[in-house]
């Protein structure tokens, strides 16, 4: 089992810590999480593992700037839900 915890959940983003010192953003939709590294994406069942799976070595950030990238995707979502609809 690892550490992972859901710190917030706007929209399909997650903010998400291991636990200690590290924090990521993903996505989720449909019982999978997405990691939102456009050149290595991921894809894993919506488990504490496979969150952590999703985020890779390369996701891990500091706390302001994972909640720096989860505020700007949501400003993001919510936009596109407006403009669309």
């Amino acid at each position: 089992m690892t550490g992972i915890e859901i710190v917030a959940e706007e929209e399909t983003y997650r903010l998400i810590t291991d636990g200690g010192d590290r924090f990521a953003v993903i996505e989720a939709r449909a019982g999978h999480v997405y990691s939102l590294d456009p050149k290595h994406s991921q894809e894993a069942g919506d488990t504490p593992e496979g969150m952590a799976a999703v985020v890779g070595p390369r996701g891990w950030r500091s706390h302001a700037d994972a909640r720096r990238i989860f505020d700007h995707m949501v400003r993001g979502e919510r936009h596109l839900a407006e403009t669309l609809w």
